[in-house]
């Protein structure tokens, strides 16, 4: 394998493909067999956390400074952990405001999913898995891996890009999370991109699925036929809390000096044009599932 001072858009792509994919697949297979809780925990671990582990072993890359495994000021980790919840309910409005239209246009989506584990053990594994081991994994990831090679690609604006792949892939959980986890894979991005540390993204992924449970689950929000009337003014403050709170981290100067660009291998080209395609396939399979053409 040819050595690189840090993760490639080649590699990245690669991987990201393969990801999706086996992610799918392995959910298909052990969600209804070993439960929700124990299949979330097999996708962080073994699909997320482990390929760009195992890369940086090869590589020998430094994970503090390739992907940016570094701590923070305690100012930048309040103030991630505040952004987190602020944004949480504008990505949730946006969430349901596409459930509704497609559930209006399309129809709803019959629920004859498969029996899965629901016990307290497999509860409790999924509630630990949102909020501490997914965002751990994925902010490994795609902030320290991913946006790290598309920082290498395009300097200022690869935050930017490895956001929408964050976002992209949450097809997997339905089209109504595209644009959400979107928005929030974007504003995860630009902590690390300033701060240099993904401790800041982490704690944000951690307070954004916590406030998921707590104001989603917990008060009945996810599941609510009507939207209540407040949930615009907080969806539009939220908004502009986090804007402000985001302008208000502490940056890191030498993360800002201009780096040389790189351009896409077509290797990297092809595993990005069949990522899309993958997804595309998946939001057609959704949208035919819910047209009732298949069942």
């Amino acid at each position: 394998m040819k050595r690189t001072p840090a993760p490639t858009t080649s590699q990245a792509n690669v991987l990201f493909f393969l990801a999706a994919v086996v992610t799918l697949a392995s959910s298909i297979v052990f969600a209804p067999r070993l439960g929700i809780g124990t299949n979330l925990w097999i996708n962080e671990f073994v699909y997320i956390l482990l390929p760009p582990l195992l890369l940086a072993t090869v590589q020998g890359w430094s994970l503090e400074e390739v992907y940016r495994l570094k701590d923070t000021s305690t100012r930048n980790r309040l103030l991630s952990l505040l952004a987190g919840v602020s944004l949480w309910f504008t990505a949730f409005y946006l969430s349901t405001l596409t459930r509704h239209f497609l559930d209006a246009k399309l129809g709803v989506i019959a629920s004859e999913a498969p029996a899965v584990h629901s016990s307290l053990y497999q509860t409790l594994l999924l509630l630990l898995g949102m909020v501490v081991l997914a965002p751990i994994c994925e902010e490994f990831y795609f902030r320290g891996f991913v946006q790290a090679a598309y920082e290498r690609y395009s300097p200022r604006y690869g935050f930017v890009i490895a956001g929408v792949l964050f976002g992209s892939y949450h097809i997997l959980n339905g089209l109504t999370e595209v644009v959400p986890a979107s928005m929030l894979g974007v504003a995860m991005g630009y902590l690390v991109y300033k701060t240099n540390s993904l401790a800041t993204s982490m704690l944000f992924h951690m307070a954004a699925n916590a406030s998921s449970i707590l104001f989603g689950g917990v008060l009945g929000l996810s599941t609510a036929s009507v939207m209540p009337s407040w949930t615009h003014f907080v969806a539009l403050g939220g908004l502009v809390l986090t804007l402000v709170l985001l302008r208000s981290v502490d940056g890191q100067p030498q993360q800002h000096q201009p780096r040389a660009e790189e351009k896409m291998s077509p290797r990297g080209i092809l595993f990005l044009v069949l990522t899309i395609l993958f997804f595309l396939a998946a939001g057609a399979a959704e949208i035919a599932a819910r047209l009732g053409v298949v069942g």
